[in-house]
């Protein structure tokens, strides 16, 4: 099958946001987004395949269209993309129902390659469920889906009023990362928690700190000014994990 003037003007719709949200899609590329979507719960409109790896994404159920290499880097988002891409239906989070007892919140991270990073390493810390502010970065940006590895179909993320949302979960106690707060070596981190990062250019904000119980911070030895967000997060979520497994807690 060959792709359709349609298909094509869909696929260049979904680089924008407006076009994702009109259309209800998003683009999943390269070999292991593929991958992993075509074993997820998201459905999969259609597949658009470098004729060179037809017998890698094949299936019986989703169309398949298998294109060169050269329409492959036409139609992606991607610098490098030697696979192809996947078009997918998007998933609408209204809420969430059940909160884990550790749950990442994010205040303004606004760098897709950064929310990425953050889903992949909660993915591997055994974080699922990551609430944002209504003004960080899309979870549907092509940048940030590719960062996942593949880990955005294990992590939700709810995207809502961070104040509104503290206010309805008292049960957790709010720990922010601050450069002012408590040594994390030392820290004991409470059962029930939401972690709140903030973005590099601002860190938490007012109305956000506001609700912050404690704060806690990553020690530093040398001259670095400030961490990553995500590297942050990564070192944060390790000593979370690290502590309950010192302490008995999952």
């Amino acid at each position: 099958m060959m792709l359709t003037n349609k298909q094509i003007k869909l696929i260049n719709s979904l680089h924008s946001k407006k076009g994702r949200t009109e259309n209800e899609l998003f683009l999943v590329e390269g070999e292991k987004g593929i991958q992993e979507v075509l074993d997820s719960s998201f459905g999969v409109e259609f597949l658009v395949i470098n004729e060179e790896y037809s017998d890698l994404f094949s299936s019986p159920t989703i169309p398949t269209y298998f294109v060169s290499k050269d329409e492959i880097t036409k139609l992606s988002t991607l610098t490098i993309n030697h696979y192809g891409l996947a078009i997918v239906r998007t998933k609408t989070v209204h809420s969430l129902s059940s909160l884990e007892n550790q749950v990442l919140v994010l205040d303004g991270v606004r760098d897709p390659g950064n929310l990425g990073t953050i889903i992949r390493i909660c993915d591997w810390y055994g974080i699922s469920q990551i609430v944002l502010s209504n003004d960080c970065t899309e979870f549907y940006n092509p940048k940030v889906i590719a960062a996942t590895m593949g880990s955005f179909k294990r992590v939700t993320c709810f995207y809502t009023d961070l104040t509104k949302f503290f206010q309805a979960n008292p049960e957790h106690k709010i720990l922010g990362a601050d450069l002012s707060g408590e040594n994390l070596h030392t820290y004991s981190f409470p059962n029930k928690a939401f972690i709140v990062m903030g973005s590099e250019s601002h860190g938490i904000r007012k109305e956000v700190s506001a609700f912050i119980q404690e704060r806690i911070t990553i020690p530093r030895f040398g001259e670095a000014e400030s961490l990553n967000v995500a590297i942050s997060t990564g070192i944060i979520l390790d000593h979370v994990r690290r502590n309950q497994s010192l302490s008995g807690l999952k």
